[in-house]
């Protein structure tokens, strides 16, 4: 005999809801219980909140911590409605009754906040401060270069300049440099009441209002998106009016990002607005920040032709900016997404209809120019070798953006400026490969027979470009120096292929330094390594050295003769450069080279004189540089450092030129005297700021009382080659 199961205890509730109660029915204790369920009525639970009901105690709670974060939000939106800039028309948020509704459906959408930023900037022109991380710089990035200027002016045979300073050495092992996160420079590291309110989120969907929408996204189209052709602007235009007319609520957010990414870079790139840098930097990065919160997730998990041409105008953008970091990473992103969805195969593209398939192939080509371009300001190897590259040019019948008031012959010419673009940059990979061997870092170094040869054939190419290339596509490379007079006398009726010109031809300057650029730093390696070339080869070579630094000084001085023209002219004339990032770049690193020029002069010149009268005559590119720079783009944080090195850096040419004046014997003059503190005085500048990576603290060490108090070497000097006895000499000359 079996014995009954075990009769189940019947679990108690313990707290009914008001229609169990009310009914004297047994409750499940569920949300909506069992019977409210099949009576089909409200299922309510009391909030009694007493102490000895602890699941209504804890509903209670969670209703007041959801009421709490509502809170939150509407906090944060009222902040960001607020705005960081009051100037700035941006700073308010949207009137117009789309972006509200769009705002007022997705309130609790809130991205994070990126506010991180590095010691290099987007470009790779120069270090700011010492970080403890560190990045590679190889051999054809302007940091590289900068390495031998500092030692070559730091090993000068005169015995006085020696004396002065044996500055350290500023990479690491290996071509390594401190990128890791800073603050702006000359701003104080204390922080302030606005950093602890900052806010930590921005509002994905919010937009600017209409009429700043649409004249931001004329000017992409009218600048950016000329020199980068690979956007429908008719397209794109439509889609952003049909957003405008039945909401955003069906919008793809990688074509939202896509919208914002492109107002971030037009704000930043404008100078038409009458904006101070400082607020168009504030403003562009509010864009920057919804862009990056709709986008950066989905970067790295989806891939598809928007998200390719986001990155690619992301990465143009980030260059603009001090977060050389983030540029790098987002180049990878772009290029991995565009091998992803096979905008590199010809057979993949073949399916598709003629504008989508000249769409994508524009695209692909945007990844290879943004690829030698990072390539050749950071020193880093190509991610897209040549042999990958296998579709067709771009077509010239087939027109991505609106003629404007332009003349339609000159706006209908981006896809042969395109095609010229791409061409050069071929150049561009072959010199990067054959003068610095794929910047992967090798020591060993090429002969100087083999270095000769590479460039003789880098220069062949280049000149078959631009006589034969440039000139089938309707366009021009300027090969005389550029006077104010003559940019005035431009015809604002052509402005788009004048643009075009002058783009291509500061490109093909800047690329022919480049190529003759490897044997200027076999020139200044001689200031600290001895030659091991025959006398007999010598005679051979020497000259055809000599040639490839009177080249160096003909495009340097070409480059800054264009652009200080231009800024000198009317704020109209402006635009006839590309984005100010490139030009500050161009100009900067062809104001370097004529510095390199400079010093090799001035130690050979005894041998010869009337050699090295071009590189002498050249000297005052570099002022002219400077005041270009400054009217470039006044304010900006980025070039206002540059320009201060190029200032202390003419002093340091002062030195090599005025030897009378260094120290030396006593009984000088008080005007010696005099030349020698200010010589002096930019030697600890460029110690203190720039090449050498050390603090402002530097500055306080220095003073006389404290070195002769301790006798001891400032931590920040040692193993660099400087004694205390130097030390104590250049405090001397400056207190």
């Amino acid at each position: 005999m079996t014995s009954p199961a075990p009769r189940l205890k019947r679990r108690r509730v313990p707290l009914a809801c008001s229609s169990c109660r009310q009914r004297k029915s047994r409750c499940t204790g569920e949300s909506p219980c069992s019977m409210c369920k099949d009576l089909q009525v409200e299922c309510i639970y009391p909030e009694d909140g007493s102490s000895n009901n602890l699941t209504g105690d804890k509903r209670y709670i969670l209703r007041l911590e959801k009421r709490l974060v509502g809170i939150e939000r509407t906090v944060q939106q009222l902040w960001q409605a607020k705005g960081p800039i009051t100037s700035s028309p941006v700073a308010a948020q949207p009137t117009d009754d789309v972006a509200q509704k769009r705002q007022s459906d997705t309130i609790s959408e809130l991205g994070e906040v990126d506010y991180s930023e590095n010691a290099i900037d987007g470009m790779g022109a120069m270090n700011f401060t010492d970080e403890k991380e560190c990045g590679f710089f190889g051999p054809s990035s302007n940091i590289a270069f900068m390495r031998y200027l500092s030692r070559a002016m730091s090993k000068t045979e005169s015995n006085d300049v020696s004396r002065v300073v044996t500055p350290p050495p500023v990479q690491k092992h290996g071509g390594m440099v401190s990128v890791g996160q800073t603050q702006a420079p000359g701003v104080s590291q204390e922080p302030t009441a606005e950093d602890f309110i900052a806010p930590r989120h921005v509002n994905i969907y919010a937009l600017p209002p209409e009429d700043r929408t649409r004249t931001l996204i004329e000017q992409y189209f009218e600048k950016t998106g000329q020199l980068l052709p690979f956007i429908d602007e008719i397209s794109f235009c439509e889609t952003y009016r049909q957003m405008r007319l039945r909401g955003s609520s069906k919008i793809r957010r990688t074509w939202l990002g896509l919208l914002n990414i492109i107002l971030a870079i037009s704000t930043s790139l404008s100078m038409k607005d009458g904006i101070s840098p400082e607020e168009r930097i504030q403003e562009s990065d509010i864009y920057y920040q919804r862009a990056n919160s709709l986008c950066d997730r989905d970067s790295k998990r989806n891939a598809s032709l928007e998200m390719v041409q986001y990155l690619l105008i992301l990465g143009q953008y980030l260059q603009g900016t001090q977060k050389s970091i983030q540029a790098w990473t987002t180049h990878g992103l772009a290029i991995s997404a565009a091998y992803q969805i096979g905008l590199h195969s010809p057979d993949t593209n073949q399916g598709y209809s003629p504008l989508e398939y000249e769409i994508r192939k524009r695209t692909w080509f945007g990844c290879v120019l943004l690829d030698r371009t990072l390539s050749m300001t950071f020193g880093r190897p190509c991610s897209i070798p040549e042999s990958y590259i296998q579709l067709d040019l771009p077509s010239q019948e087939i027109q991505m953006l609106s003629s404007g008031s332009e003349d339609s012959g000159s706006s209908q010419l981006d896809g042969a400026f395109f095609t010229a673009a791409i061409k050069l940059y071929v150049i561009l990979y072959h010199v990067l490969d054959s003068c610095y061997g794929q910047n992967l870092g090798l020591q060993n170094s090429l002969s100087a027979a083999d270095s000769m040869s590479h460039i003789l054939d880098g220069q062949r190419r280049l000149n078959e470009w631009r006589t034969q290339l440039v000139p089938s596509l309707g366009l021009h490379i300027h090969e005389h120096l550029m006077t104010p007079e003559e940019v005035e006398e431009i015809d604002p009726r052509y402005t788009i292929k004048h643009r075009f010109d002058i783009v291509l031809s500061v490109r093909y300057h800047n690329l022919r330094i480049l190529l003759h650029r490897s044997r200027l730093e076999s020139l200044l390696k001689a200031f600290w390594l001895p030659s091991d070339i025959s006398a007999e080869d010598k005679r051979i070579v020497m000259p055809m050295g000599l040639a490839s630094v009177h080249s160096c000084v003909e495009s340097a001085s070409f480059i800054i003769a264009m652009v200080n023209s231009i800024t000198t002219s009317t704020a109209r004339h402006h635009e006839l450069l590309g984005a100010w990032n490139y030009t500050l770049y161009y100009t900067f690193n062809a104001a370097l080279v004529i510095v390199g020029c400079m010093i090799v002069a001035w130690k050979d010149r005894d041998d010869s004189p009337s050699t090295w009268d071009t590189v002498d005559k050249s000297r005052g590119y570099i002022e002219k540089a400077i005041g270009a720079l400054h009217r470039l783009d006044s304010g900006n944080r980025v070039i206002a450092r540059c320009i201060e090195y190029l200032s202390q850096v003419v002093l340091i040419l002062d030195t090599l030129s005025k030897s009378s004046v260094l120290l030396g014997i006593g009984g000088d003059s008080s005007m010696q005297l005099r030349q020698r503190k200010l010589i002096l005085k930019s030697w600890v500048r460029l110690i203190c700021h720039f090449k050498f990576h050390l603090t402002d603290k530097i500055c306080v060490q220095l003073r006389i009382d404290r070195i002769r108090t301790t006798q001891r070497l400032p931590v920040c000097f040692q193993n660099t080659g400087v004694t205390f006895s130097l030390l104590n000499t250049l405090t001397h000359y400056l207190t």
